[in-house]
């Protein structure tokens, strides 16, 4: 299956990047074709969600307190194209005391946007991320 992570993480910052990479190893591992997509970074012409089957949407939440989603990843779901009717889940690292609410409001955008959410879950460790990533797909 032709499977796409959004990520909205600080690739400089070891935590996060050993998050992306058990995340997709652990789905590659399961067979799937996998493409990563810096949400911060990549240019949103280059994104286009029709030729993928399954989209994963990674995010942190907050430092401290008060949940709020990337202002990126609001633009990205508006004009990348049709994200309606696609399979995905949605992933928040925790990093806060609010991490629920961030995986709540985090899922009520995704499926907004028409999206069919199957999975989600609030990543703790480097560790519980290539047990999650077993789920994608």
């Amino acid at each position: 299956m032709r499977t796409l992570i959004l990520h909205f993480l600080d690739t400089k910052n070891t935590k996060h990047s050993g998050i992306l990479k058990n995340l997709e190893k652990s789905a590659v591992d399961n067979g799937h074709q996998v493409d990563i997509f810096n949400g911060n970074l990549d240019s949103v012409d280059n994104l286009h969600p029709i030729v993928y089957e399954y989209i994963a949407v990674v995010t942190t939440s907050p430092n401290f307190i008060g949940a709020k989603l990337p202002p990126k990843l609001t633009e990205i779901l508006s004009s990348a194209g049709n994200f309606s009717g696609k399979k995905g889940c949605a992933f928040v690292v925790k990093s806060g005391l609010s991490s629920n609410k961030t995986i709540h409001l985090l899922m009520k955008e995704l499926e907004k946007q028409g999206m069919c959410l199957d999975y989600f879950d609030i990543i703790e460790s480097i560790d519980h991320a290539a047990a999650s990533g077993k789920k994608i797909g």
